[in-house]
């Protein structure tokens, strides 16, 4: 008899215990989230003065990191005076250093809360210690630090980030949007990698220069289309635009990522004069190639794909795509 009472007094307490826990967890939140905005509104008058170009009252109890987050809302539409002027503030009030010195910290979501802290700083000083980040042994310090250069518009982090990419440093989304974020200023490092020995580096610096580059950076991105190494081939054929009538070749790829990439990159930039080679891809390539290529031929060539397709007897792709032409779906 004493053994269930024991039990049922043993599960209340364990109850209680928990709704405790659960409810200090709570006020904790509560007092975090009253601090933040308490530090944020103290914030708000040196924001509006550097955002404005006016004088910043060095009086102001501005706390950094609040200021650092309000800034990181507001990064892509800063440029020119008002980022100067943000990084000379953060280094007249010694932010820059102290967050400098936090990479140094021994706990690693220590270090990647500065290297966050320095992207939004706006400050070129913090470049260098940046770079060296990229190399840390913990991956957010390193995903943190490649997001902080792409945001300081660091020219000469283009190489770095995107060697470490290769190594697999750094995950590819978060590389790809730093140059990018980096912008015209990253194309002489894109173009140098471009040609570079590593097939993984050359694949990233390819896929890169054909969303930021420019016509003249056509021929090399053409020339990427014979290359050794199939993941820079399809990279390549992703340029679309770039590489314009040079995808008829990668269309007869012994890799099928290529031709795959070559199909669906005919579909951006037309090309008719290809579409009796895609009705050979859906007839004969394998599943998803011929898939792709019938998608294509609707979007390049939608006649075509409704002559073809209407026979009782044409291709189950290409009765499916002139189908969809048929009722407005493509």
């Amino acid at each position: 008899m004493a053994a269930p009472i024991l039990a049922s007094v043993a599960l209340v307490a364990i109850g209680l215990l928990v709704a405790l826990l659960l409810g200090v967890r709570r006020i904790q939140a509560h007092r975090q989230l009253r601090e933040e905005l308490a530090a944020r509104h103290r914030a708000e008058p040196v924001l509006h003065a550097l955002l404005d170009g006016d004088e910043v009252d060095r009086r102001a109890e501005a706390d950094d990191a609040a200021l650092a987050a309000m800034l990181s809302e507001l990064s892509p539409s800063l440029a020119g005076e008002t980022r100067r002027a943000i990084g000379d503030y953060f280094e007249s009030t010694g932010a820059i250093g102290r967050a400098v010195r936090g990479l140094g910290h021994p706990l690693a979501h220590r270090r990647a809360e500065s290297a966050a802290a320095l992207g939004d700083m706006c400050s070129n000083h913090a470049e260098a210690t940046l770079l060296m980040a990229l190399n840390d042994r913990d991956a957010d310090v390193r995903l943190a630090a490649t997001r902080s250069l792409g945001r300081l518009r660091s020219r000469a982090a283009v190489v770095p980030i995107l060697h470490a990419l290769a190594c697999r440093h750094v995950p590819r989304a978060v590389a790809a949007n730093a140059v990018l974020t980096i912008g015209a200023a990253a194309l002489p490092g894109l173009r140098t990698l471009a040609g570079t020995e590593h097939p993984a580096t050359r694949a990233a610096a390819v896929e890169l220069l054909g969303r930021l580059g420019n016509p003249r950076d056509g021929e090399s991105l053409r020339d990427r289309l014979l290359d050794e190494a199939p993941v820079v081939r399809e990279r390549a054929c992703e340029a679309g635009a770039q590489v314009g009538d040079g995808l008829a070749g990668p269309l007869a790829d012994e890799v099928e990522s290529v031709r795959a990439a070559a199909a669906a990159a005919l579909a951006t930039v037309g090309g008719p004069s290809n579409a009796s080679r895609l009705l050979e891809i859906v007839h004969d390539d394998c599943a998803e190639v011929a898939e792709i290529a019938a998608a294509t031929l609707a979007t390049i060539a939608p006649g075509l794909v409704a002559r073809v397709g209407a026979p009782d007897d044409a291709h189950p792709r290409l009765r499916h795509a002139a189908s969809m032409l048929q009722a407005g779906l493509a």
